[in-house]
Parts: structure tokens; sequence; C-alpha cells
């Protein structure tokens, strides 16, 4: 299959996966309630939600968003809690960024080598090669 089907398919894997993934989050931010403000509340879930919402139109940066938020999260509760954090909910939750990240990175790659719809030329009505 050619890149641009590949990641058009990533692209609809993460999105579905990001809304599962803010529905579940915020399901728990109403029915549990807000978290205290830290740091690490502020990284996640905000700002993994902010980035898989963000991912939706700009799918590196808010790919990227919430990866390093997700990441920064693992660093601040090994440092404060001695280790990192219990099970995999977390990583779950955030994946949807990798996925996000592939997807336009491959995007991209097509661009870059030419696979993907022409421009159109407008004097002749079709595509330049």
């Amino acid at each position: 299959m050619k890149r641009n089907t590949w990641a058009a398919i990533l692209r609809w894997v993460a999105r579905v996966w990001s809304v599962a993934a803010v529905g579940l989050l915020c399901a728990f931010l109403f029915g549990e309630g807000l978290p205290p403000l830290t740091v690490r509340s502020v990284l996640f879930p905000f700002g993994v939600m902010l980035g898989l919402i963000l991912a939706w139109w700009f799918e590196r940066i808010g790919g990227l968003l919430a990866a390093v938020c997700m990441l920064l999260f693992y660093a601040l509760h090994y440092l404060s809690c001695d280790g990192f954090p219990k099970g995999y909910a977390f990583l779950l939750v955030s994946a949807p960024s990798v996925v996000f990240l592939l997807s336009g990175f491959l995007r991209a790659a097509a661009k870059d080598t030419g696979v993907g719809p022409q421009p159109l030329d407008e004097s002749a009505g079709t595509a330049r090669r």
C-alpha cells in the first residue's frame, strides 16, 4: 500500500482511539472530581487531553505535545514517588499520540516524494508532473 493509505489508516485509528481516551479521562474527571492542581496533574490528564484533541488538526504537534506530557509525567512520578506509576492504563490512554506522530510523518514523507495528489495546472486542467 502507498504511504498515503497507511497514513490515512493510522490517522483514523488514532482519532477513534483518542476519542475513547479523552472520553474515558473526562468520565473520570467528572465522576471523581478534579484532581488537586499540581504539575503532574497538569501534564496528565490535561496536557495529554489537549495534545490528543489538537492532533485532530495538527497531527505531529498534538501527538508530540501528548507524548512529551506523558514522558514528563512519568519522569516526575518516578522522581517524587520512587517508581513509575503501576499498571498500563496511563500508556494506553496516551498511546494515540504515537500513532498520530507516525501518521503525520508518513504524510510528510509522502508529500516529499511526490506520492499523492498533484496540484492542478490551471491552463490545461490536468495534474503537473
